[in-house]
């Protein structure tokens, strides 16, 4: 009999830890999760006091403390840093503006203002620059691209862009030498280019004017312009899905640098079909793939076609398909997949380089994501795709 009550002491004893283990771990949950959503609200709707009158290029976290949280995804630091000793800083890019950038309040003409809560999302790299897009995280102001010098890594300016839309991609055209950046207007997807030559012109506190676009196209059969990259004389455009697959379209380039507006066949199709009365031009695509969701990017390498993506806290992840028109960019036809830090953004490729940039810095998410960087990375392509596995 004390043997069966000694067992029954034990079995509640055992059953009242594994009891107040979950309740420990489901208030730890609660709080996390209230946090997080409280913290969202708040940076979505207050900016920091501005402590500068311009845009600051500072480094948030040391490198040394960023090569260190590479160190969770090894793939990534392999090809990051090695063999770079000898570049700046690794081969890495400190992200202007995260702290202070010089913008204007949306609607507010011929002024400037600071923004403490610009958030990073696209990236294109030139002959000489790096150009990284972002967009205002309380939706207060315009939307600005950093010029950073490609040689010696530093800040050179901002271009103001004439909207406040989320900027999800940018491009460079090699061949006519225009810069095309993704755009929502009016609600319907659109893709607006500046030339290489405005934005080596353009300085924001002579006239405290938004840069105008050379060119500006509404987007047919598209839901959103999230993400795009410039590929063999065409645009490629696709838009971010949360649980459902999406669509990567072609925009072919014409001879003179403008988009295909018209059909092979000659029909014509203009936005009043849309349901949208809009003088803007209606871009055509040539083509369609589909693709995985939580796409961030896109990017041709070789043979090869990179996706990358990023969902939350989650980690990130940068997927490798065929470059093949028949082929759908799914899971069954996936190359690789490569463990990324999370908060992935746009991916771009430069010779055997791909550039990558992240927004888990930006002030709205820095003290709820579980990695930070406040760096461009530059991974050696050999490597990372030599080196990694499924």
């Amino acid at each position: 009999m004390k043997n069966r009550h000694k067992k029954e002491n034990k079995s509640t004893k055992k059953h009242r830890r594994i009891f107040w283990i979950f309740v420990f771990f489901l208030v730890v949950g609660i709080g996390v999760t209230s946090y997080i959503l409280l913290f969202s609200a708040y940076t979505r709707r207050v900016e920091r006091e501005a402590m500068t009158t311009g845009t600051v290029q500072e480094e948030i976290y040391s490198f040394k403390s960023r090569r260190d949280l590479l160190s969770l995804t090894p793939e990534v630091k392999r090809a990051a840093l090695y063999g770079r000793a000898t570049e700046i800083d690794y081969g890495t890019y400190i992200i202007p503006g995260l702290n202070a950038t010089e913008t204007q309040v949306f609607g507010e003409k011929n002024t400037s203002s600071i923004c403490t809560s610009m958030t990073p999302q696209g990236l294109a790299v030139t002959e000489d620059y790096l150009l990284v897009t972002a967009y205002c995280h309380t939706n207060t102001h315009n939307s600005v691209i950093y010029v950073i010098d490609k040689k010696t890594h530093e800040f050179v300016k901002e271009i103001v862009l004439r909207n406040k839309s989320h900027v999800g991609g940018i491009a460079y055209d090699t061949i006519h030498n225009n810069i095309w950046i993704s755009c929502m207007s009016r609600g319907i997807p659109q893709v607006n280019a500046i030339t290489l030559e405005q934005l080596k012109n353009y300085c924001f506190q002579n006239s405290h004017q938004p840069i105008s676009y050379s060119q500006s196209y509404d987007l047919y059969a598209i839901t959103r312009n999230s993400f795009l990259t410039y590929h063999n004389n065409a645009l490629y455009i696709g838009y971010y899905t949360s649980n459902s697959a999406s669509v990567l379209e072609e925009y072919d380039i014409t001879e003179d640098g403008t988009l295909q507006t018209s059909t092979v066949d000659d029909d014509t199709i203009t936005t009043g079909q849309l349901g949208v009365d809009s003088l803007t031009p209606l871009a055509l695509p040539s083509g369609m793939r589909v693709i995985t969701e939580r796409a961030q990017g896109v990017a041709f390498y070789k043979n090869r076609i990179l996706t990358s993506h990023s969902y939350g806290v989650l980690p990130g992840s940068l997927k490798v398909f065929p470059n093949s028109l028949q082929m759908l960019l799914e899971e069954d036809t996936m190359l690789q997949k490569i463990r990324f830090p999370s908060k992935l953004e746009q991916i771009y490729v430069d010779g055997d380089d791909l550039y990558v940039l992240f927004e888990s810095a930006a002030y709205g998410y820095r003290y709820t994501s579980l990695t930070q960087f406040d760096r461009i990375l530059k991974l050696n392509l050999n490597t990372l795709l030599t080196n990694s596995t499924n």
